[in-house]
C-alpha cells in the first residue's frame, strides 16, 4: 500500500464511509494518517487512593468485598464494589449502567483501575474507571491515542483503520513510506525516519515514542514553512519599476485635511528607501485599527502614478473596494490621478470599460478585490500592488500578481497586529513597518460586556444618542436562525425585533453577505449618507465600514468572535472624534468567555489583545493556517516553536542552494506541499 493510494483501499472503507471521508478531505491513505491523535491516554502515572488530582490516574488495588448493583430507576443502575491499595488505603468503585460487572470483578482479585480520584463522605472513589486484571496487564499501560471525528469514523473507529493501514493482515499491503529528508539532514539532527514517525505517532508504546515523532513532524513542518517562503519570497530581486527619483511627498501632505502622524512618516519613509533601492519592495504595513493605514496607501499610489506606473489596492470585500475607490479618487483626482474600480459583480459593458482603461494606461489606481488577478485583466505597467487585510488572501497569491507586471513592487496591509514570532511563519517573505502612533483625538472606545438582559437598556441608550443624530450598529454572527446553533443570535432575528422596538420612531437597515451586490451598496451609501439611523449586520461590516457619525454598537452572541476581531469591529465606532461606545452581548458565561470579554474590555491596544487572543485560543484557530495560504500544522505551534523555526531557515536556504539530487528531490517535495497548503503529510 501506498500514501497515495485511494482511502478506498484500506480494509474496512466501503462505498459510503469512501463518501463520508472525502467530504471531510481525506482522499488517500496518506491524507488519513495526516490525522493525528489529538492526545494520548496515559495509564502510566499510579497513584494511591488517598491522592486526588485532576487528571485520571491509575490505582492498583483489591476487590475487598463483592460488589452490587442498585437500580435507580428504569435504565439507571448502579455498581459499587469496595476496594484496597497496596498501601492499605480504603476506597470504592462505582460505575454506571454496567450490572454485568458484579459477576465479572472477583472479590480478592487485585486490579489496575484508571479513572480520576473523588471524595464522596470522606470515601475515596473512582468512578467508571476503565481496568485490567494487575496479573495480566497486557497493553494497559501502552498509550492509547485520541482522534478527532473523521468522515463519521469517531476515535475507536479512526483507531482501528489505522491498526489496519499500519498493521496489515498481508505482507503484500504493508505501506510504503518514501523517506524525503536527506540522510544527512536526518542524522545531523537526530530525526527518526519518515516510516518510524506514523507509527511512534498513531501506534505508541510511550510518551518518549510520541515525543520523537513529534519532533520529525514539527521539524518538517517547519521546513516546509522556509522552503515555501524561499521559494515564494520576491523581496531583494532587481525591479524593473524604476523610481529612483520620488515625486516629492510635501505637495500630497499639505493637501490633505489632517497632519500625518509621525508613524505614518516613519513608514513611508521606509518605503520610499525600499522604491529607490533599485530592489523590488516587499513589506507589511501592521497598524492598529484607526492608526491611518489608508492614506499610506494613497500616498504610494500617488508616488506609483507620478511615476508613470500603475498601482492595483486589492481589498477583501466588494464593500470595502467600493468605499476605498471613492476614498482614494477625492485624495487623488486633484492631481490629475484617474482612478477605476473592478469587482466581479460590475456588469458586462462596465467591466469591457474598465478593462479597457486597465489595458491601455489611463487607469492609474486600480482599486478592486480577487477581481484584480484574473486571467481577462492585463495591466499597462503595473508597478505596485498593494493588499489590505493579506491574512484573507494568502502567500501563494503573492505571485500570482507577479506574472501581472515586471516583478510589481509588494505592498501588504494588516490591521491584525502579530507577535514577532509569528510573523516570522505568517510574513517571512515580507519586510515589516508598524504604525505606532494613532491620530491626535481619537478617546478609546467606552466597552461593556453584558448578557442579553441588558438588550432594553443597550437599545434604549442607542436610541438617546440617536436621538442626539449619532448612528448605531448591531453586529450578529450568522444570517439566519440556525437549529444547531440554539442561543447564538442572527441578523435577520435581531433585525425584526429592533424594528419592533423601536416602532417606526428610527430608521433601522439590514447587511449581510446573501444581499446582492447593489443591495448591499445601495444599504452602505444610505448609512453612509445618514439615512439608516441602526444598522444590523453580519461581521460583513469588520472591515467594510467608515462612517464618522458611527458611535455606538452591541456585538451579539460576542463568544462567537475572536478577540482580534471584536477589536476590529470596535474600531468601526468613534471615528469622528465623538465618545463612542460598544457593548459585547452574550448569555454564555463560562470562565472561558468571560476571562475573554474581560480582555476587550480591558485592553484597547491591538498588539495586547493579540497576544491574549494567541494565548486563550492558539495560534492556529486566531489566524487560520489555511487563510494564509499556508500548510495546517498538526505539531508546530509557531509561538512556542519559534526557535525551531528559525533555526530551519538556514537549512531551507541549504537545501534550495545544494545541487545533490536528494536534497533537490526535498525542496520539490516539501515546496509543492507548501503550496497546496492544505495540511496533508508532505510525504504523500
Amino acid at each position: 500500500m501506498k500514501l497515495e493510494d485511494a482511502i478506498r483501499k484500506v480494509p474496512g472503507i466501503g462505498p459510503k464511509r469512501e463518501a463520508a471521508l472525502r467530504a471531510d478531505g481525506v482522499e488517500t491513505v496518506g491524507d488519513f494518517l495526516a490525522h493525528t491523535p489529538r492526545v494520548y491516554i496515559d495509564r502510566s502515572k499510579r497513584s494511591a487512593l488517598t491522592e486526588q488530582t485532576d487528571q485520571p490516574v491509575t490505582v492498583e488495588a483489591v476487590i475487598t468485598k463483592k460488589g452490587t448493583v442498585r437500580h435507580i430507576r428504569r435504565n439507571l443502575s448502579l455498581f459499587h464494589c469496595a476496594i484496597e491499595d497496596d498501601a492499605g488505603n480504603c476506597g470504592r468503585v462505582t460505575v454506571f449502567n454496567q450490572p454485568w460487572l458484579r459477576d465479572r470483578l472477583e472479590e480478592d482479585q487485585w486490579y489496575y483501575f484508571f479513572g480520576k480520584i473523588s471524595v464522596s463522605k470522606g470515601t475515596p472513589v473512582l468512578v467508571n474507571p476503565q481496568f485490567t486484571l494487575a496479573d495480566a496487564p497486557g497493553d494497559f499501560f501502552d498509550l492509547t491515542p485520541v482522534y478527532g471525528k473523521i468522515g463519521g469514523l469517531g476515535s475507536e473507529g479512526v483507531h482501528k483503520t489505522v491498526n489496519r493501514i499500519l498493521h496489515p493482515k498481508k505482507e503484500s499491503d504493508t505501506l510504503a513510506v518514501p523517506e524525503i529528508l536527506p540522510e544527512w539532514l536526518r542524522k545531523k539532527y537526530d530525526l527518526e525516519s519518515a516510516d518510524v514517525m506514523l507509527y511512534d505517532l498513531h501506534l505508541p508504546k510511550t510518551a518518549a515514542d510520541v515525543e520523537r515523532g513529534r519532533r520529525r513532524m514539527k521539524f518538517e513542518e517547519a521546513l516546509k514553512i522556509n522552503i515555501g517562503i524561499a521559494k515564494n519570497r520576491v523581496a531583494g530581486e532587481p525591479s524593473n519599476v524604476h523610481l529612483y527619483h520620488l515625486a516629492s511627498i510635501t505637495r500630497f501632505e499639505n493637501g490633505l485635511p489632517f497632519a500625518l502622524t509621525s508613524g505614518q512618516k516613519k513608514v513611508l519613509s521606509e518605503i520610499e528607501a525600499d522604491l529607490t533601492s533599485g530592489r523590488v519592495m516587499n513589506r507589511l504595513v501592521q497598524g492598529d485599527v484607526g492608526s491611518g493605514k489608508t492614506i499610506v496607501a494613497v500616498a504610494c499610489a500617488y508616488w506609483m502614478a507620478l511615476g508613470g506606473y500603475q498601482c492595483a489596492y486589492m481589498a477583501p470585500t466588494e464593500i470595502l473596494a467600493q468605499q476605498h475607490a471613492k476614498n482614494f479618487d477625492a485624495f487623488l483626482s486633484p492631481y490629475g490621478i484617474a482612478v477605476t474600480l473592478i469587482t466581479g459583480s460590475m456588469k458586462e459593458k462596465e467591466r469591457a470599460n474598465a478593462l479597457a482603461h486597465i489595458e491601455n494606461g489611463e487607469a492609474q489606481v486600480i482599486i478592486g478585490t480577487h477581481a484584480l488577478f484574473q486571467k481577462d485583466v492585463h495591466y499597462y505597467n503595473l508597478g505596485m500592488v498593494i493588499t489590505d487585510e493579506q491574512h484573507r488572501f494568502g502567500v501563494h497569491q503573492r505571485g500570482v500578481f507577479a506574472e501581472k507586471g515586471e516583478q510589481p513592487h509588494m505592498l501588504v496591509m494588516s490591521a491584525t497586529p502579530i507577535p514577532r514570532t509569528l510573523a516570522l511563519v505568517l510574513y517571512g517573505d515580507l519586510d515589516i513597518s508598524v504604525i505606532d502612533t494613532m491620530p491626535e483625538g481619537r478617546k478609546p472606545v467606552k466597552t461593556y460586556f453584558y448578557t442579553e438582559k441588558a438588550m432594553p437598556k443597550i437599545l434604549s441608550f442607542m436610541a438617546k444618542l440617536m436621538a442626539e443624530g449619532q448612528q448605531g450598529l448591531i453586529v450578529c454572527p450568522f444570517i439566519d436562525d440556525s437549529a444547531e446553533m440554539e442561543g447564538v443570535r442572527d441578523t435577520q432575528s435581531v433585525y425584526q425585533s429592533v424594528q419592533q422596538y423601536y416602532k417606526g420612531l428610527y430608521r433601522v437597515g439590514c447587511l449581510h453577505g446573501k444581499m446582492t451586490a447593489s443591495d448591499k451598496q445601495a444599504v452602505i451609501d444610505r448609512f453612509n449618507a445618514g439615512a439608516i439611523d441602526l444598522l444590523v449586520a453580519t461581521s460583513i461590516v469588520e472591515v467594510g465600514i467608515d462612517v464618522p457619525n458611527l458611535s455606538v454598537m452591541a456585538v451579539m452572541s460576542a463568544e462567537r468572535f475572536g478577540l482580534s476581531q471584536l477589536h476590529q469591529l470596535r474600531g468601526r465606532v468613534g471615528r469622528g472624534g465623538q465618545q463612542a461606545y460598544c457593548f459585547l452581548v452574550s448569555n454564555n458565561l463560562s470562565e472561558k468567555t468571560v476571562e475573554r470579554m474581560k480582555v476587550i474590555v480591558n485592553h484597547h491596544d491591538g498588539r495586547e489583545i493579540a497576544e491574549a487572543d494567541f494565548r486563550l485560543r492558539g495560534p492556529g484557530d486566531v489566524l487560520g493556517t489555511r487563510q494564509h495560504g499556508l500548510p495546517s500544522l498538526s505539531a508546530l505551534d509557531p509561538a512556542a516553536d519559534s526557535g525551531l523555526i528559525a533555526e530551519t531557515k538556514d537549512v531551507a536556504l541549504a537545501l534550495i542552494q545544494s545541487p545533490k539530487a536528494e536534497d533537490m528531490r526535498c525542496v520539490s517535495a516539501l515546496s509543492n506541499a507548501f503550496d497546496q497548503g492544505v495540511g496533508k503529510i508532505s510525504m504523500n
